[in-house]
């Protein structure tokens, strides 16, 4: 038997342990007992499998301020907390920076977090894109890529309809931070990079988006199921 299937029995016995059977429950209690002897489990690590992990490609490698608002948006929606993860790869003989967002949570919610990320991330960089082809032939780049995140962020302000916060419990806010603490005790906080400020954008790009924003669809879940039905 390895760790996670320890870890798995375990949760069963500490279940049956709450037996109003008083017999049953001190067997099972004692099945747990053992087994975290055995296999040098704590109960913290037992609250701590409750927490899985779901890491997503992001759609750029700068982490614009639509891109960052769009997965923390998500993430709350569905009780999650995310981190940013960065990786070098070489790229024949250039390196290359590889970004991540990692949604965490409770059982299948970073599941459902990322299904929603790939979808509206999809969606949002897509009709960004079409903005940016609207644009007069004269644009530098630096200004295109600065009206194209103010359509982005008045997208994702848009987008914020199809998403119902989930209120999450206290034990489970612990339980994912205690997790990022272990997982990842070197991680800072960073700014988003805002790529609009000083340059020439206008009131209507965001306005472009908000419109584009709320066409946006997050109908079905991963493989089809509503994304409701698997936080039940």
């Amino acid at each position: 038997m390895n760790r996670d299937d320890a870890l798995k029995k375990i949760k069963k016995c500490l279940a049956l342990a709450k037996s109003t059977n008083p017999n049953e429950a001190g067997i099972a209690m004692r099945q747990a007992q053992r087994l975290m002897a055995e296999h040098g489990v704590s109960l913290d690590d037992v609250a701590l499998s409750d927490v899985s992990v779901v890491k997503c490609s992001t759609r750029t490698n700068s982490q614009p301020r639509w891109e960052v608002s769009l997965a923390r948006m998500i993430a709350e929606a569905f009780g999650c907390d995310l981190i940013w993860l960065s990786e070098d790869r070489m790229l024949g003989s250039r390196r290359v920076i590889h970004r991540e967002v990692a949604f965490i949570g409770i059982a299948s919610a970073p599941q459902v977090a990322a299904y929603a990320w790939d979808v509206l991330s999809r969606q949002c960089a897509k009709a960004r894109l079409a903005h940016l082809r609207k644009q007069p032939a004269r644009c530098k780049p630096i200004t295109l890529t600065a009206r194209g995140d103010e359509f982005a962020m008045g997208w994702v302000h848009a987008a914020h309809q199809l998403l119902d916060a989930f209120a999450n419990s206290e034990r489970n806010v612990l339980l994912i931070e205690q997790y990022k603490a272990q997982t990842w005790p070197d991680s800072t906080t960073f700014k988003a990079k805002d790529r609009t400020i000083g340059r020439n954008v206008t009131t209507t790009d965001r306005a472009a988006g908000f419109v584009a924003g709320l066409e946006a669809q997050l109908n079905r879940g991963v493989g089809g199921v509503p994304e409701r039905a698997l936080l039940a």
